[in-house]
């Protein structure tokens, strides 16, 4: 395993590239995003290490280029410095050969990661998006004081100018 630190504005993983390690987020902000068809850029993930976070959130790395070795839509962008411990797809399996533990705990991350990519990308096909705000108001409100509100917008699929919309329109109600 490696330890790495990275400044804010840094990237640690850039499209089109292939993600090669797992990286744990020891303390630190980051973001990562895509650029869709029509150039608009949309948060796919936050991440952040602190008694809020969620296991997504201590990950940085696009599961499907680690375990594929294909090349990443994701770009992984430092907010706030960063200190991470990173472990190669290769040393993860030799890990893994040596320890049913080490196996046993993979195979959790990979349902978990599964479970995660596959409740977001629902919320983001099905949830309208008043939907998606109010979601995060139940289930990740603290993002809202954690993250600028630019990013939040982003991360919901709409434009900051949308966000303000919802939150005024849900204060009204």
């Amino acid at each position: 395993m490696e330890k790495k630190s990275f400044k804010a504005g840094e990237i640690v993983l850039k499209e089109k590239s292939i993600c090669k390690h797992i990286t744990f987020l020891v303390y630190g902000k980051a973001r990562s995003y895509f650029i869709n068809h029509e150039g608009q850029e949309f948060t796919w993930s936050l991440h952040f290490n602190d008694k809020d976070s969620k296991f997504e959130n201590y990950f940085l790395l696009d599961y499907n280029s680690f375990l594929s070795k294909s090349p990443t839509h994701l770009t992984i962008e430092v907010i706030e410095d960063i200190e991470v411990i990173m472990l190669s797809y290769e040393n993860l399996q030799n890990f893994m050969a040596t320890s049913l533990k080490i196996a046993t705990l993979n195979n959790r991350m990979s349902e978990i990661a599964y479970q995660n990519v596959h409740n977001r990308a629902f919320s983001l096909l099905t949830l309208t998006a008043k939907e998606r705000y109010l979601q995060l108001l139940k289930e990740e409100p603290y993002l809202l004081n954690k993250f600028k509100h630019y990013l939040i917008a982003s991360y919901l699929g709409i434009a900051p100018q949308s966000l303000s919309r919802l939150r005024n329109e849900i204060v009204k109600s």
